[in-house]
């Protein structure tokens, strides 16, 4: 009797292109906003997805910008950082 076949998993997450990896908390813009944070999109370089990503006030980003369900998403992200 031919051995089964093997059951397809949904792949590993791929690490990003930039190699590396963040733990801020998924926040809304609105969220961001109520914590008087300016929402700060990424050029293209994958910069604020780096752990050590620091925003225009000097300081670390509040959490990166879950887009709503019924909203825009943008495609390079956004982060929340604190005026």
């Amino acid at each position: 009797m031919p051995e089964p076949a093997p059951v397809a998993t949904a792949p590993e997450p791929a690490p990003s292109d930039t190699g590396t990896t963040n733990s801020r908390p998924a926040i809304t813009a609105e969220e961001c906003a109520v914590k008087h944070g300016i929402v700060v999109g990424d050029i293209g370089d994958g910069a604020i997805h780096r752990p050590d990503y620091v925003c225009p006030s000097g300081q670390p980003p509040l959490g990166s910008i879950q887009p709503a369900a019924d909203g825009p998403v943008a495609i390079e992200g956004n982060v929340c950082c604190p005026e």
